[in-house]
């Protein structure tokens, strides 16, 4: 980890690839010294800076030339932006500094890429992803384009997050200031979301472990890992493929049934659903029409059941499996 660092980028309006490519620097650093200000005080003894949103360099992208230097994000017509150029130079110190071990470095890398930094820089530059994969498929009526790209704006992007934090017009609010609060607020994401990652890795030698112990379509997890990811991927082992519920202590107390799904992208692709009758019901209803004395409830859409005990969810896994 360094020492410190002085960061210099543009002064103004910020925006979420400046402010996060500011975060990412700063998760390698023990101390951060920003200085935000035009092209023309650019410091002239680079020594000890990282300038980055501005001047040109390396980590900018507004001239026609850097554009076409630092090309795209791999396999997609994303252009780079600050966040995604200087994510690209250090990704490697920084996980140094976030002691995450050397062998998770390009998983790492790469989901951090695609579940965060993508959408910033594709925001920044003004590209469309939808849009863009929608020109590549000209058989699609103009009105069903019109309609998805306006799906898409029902969310509230990172970026949009990162836009509320400057000053408003008739704020006193100075915009140093509210740059830095968007930082720590970038900052958290950033730890939030390595610490996720990292974990999920952490947790694969485990999730095999249970699919290797599983048996009669059900899975048991003694300890709770994110396991969907896995299991799912898993196409081709007869182990993985033949899991239809997973039983494993829920966060809220008890223990939980879950579906497994053949499309992670597919919440009702059940490989093997609970029994409808069950979907909705709660405590004594459920217990009455399953027969499983401590049962406390089923989602409405079936896909999560869970009961008081191990022994009870195990023998709801069961009855499922029969039906």
């Amino acid at each position: 980890m360094y020492q410190k660092k002085k960061l210099y980028t543009h002064d103004g309006i910020f925006h979420a690839d400046d402010v996060f490519a500011a975060a990412l620097i700063s998760l390698m650093c023990q101390e951060i010294e920003v200085t935000r200000g035009p092209d023309t005080k650019i410091p002239e003894n680079k020594d000890g800076w990282i300038i980055f949103d501005i001047g040109e360099g390396e980590l900018d992208h507004h001239s026609p030339e850097n554009k076409e230097a630092n090309g795209t994000h791999p396999g997609t017509d994303i252009p780079y932006a600050a966040c995604g150029l200087v994510w690209r130079k250090y990704y490697r110190e920084i996980l140094e500094a976030q002691n995450c071990p050397e062998e998770y470095y390009d998983q790492v890398y790469e989901r951090l890429e695609s579940s965060l930094i993508m959408g910033i820089d594709a925001a920044d530059n003004g590209y469309n992803p939808l849009k863009g994969a929608l020109e590549k498929m000209p058989n699609i009526p103009e009105d069903q384009q019109k309609e998805l790209l306006s799906v898409q704006g029902t969310g509230f992007t990172i970026t949009q997050m990162i836009k509320d934090f400057n000053p408003a017009w008739n704020s006193d609010y100075d915009y140093y200031s509210a740059f830095m609060d968007a930082l720590s607020f970038a900052k958290d994401i950033l730890l939030n979301r390595l610490d996720s990652i990292i974990s999920s890795l952490d947790g694969k030698d485990y999730v095999l472990q249970c699919i290797s112990y599983s048996a009669n379509h059900i899975m048991i997890m003694n300890q709770f890992a994110p396991w969907e990811g896995i299991l799912t991927r898993m196409k081709n082992d007869p182990k993985a493929k033949d899991i239809w519920y997973v039983v494993y202590p829920a966060l809220r107390g008890g223990w939980n049934v879950q579906c497994a799904l053949n499309n992670i992208d597919d919440r009702k692709s059940y490989r093997h659903p609970l029994p409808k009758e069950w979907y909705g019901l709660r405590y004594e209803e459920l217990q009455k029409v399953s027969g499983v004395e401590t049962a406390q409830f089923c989602h409405v859409s079936g896909f999560l059941a869970g009961c008081e005990t191990e022994a009870d969810a195990l023998q709801m896994a069961a009855i499922a499996c029969s039906h």
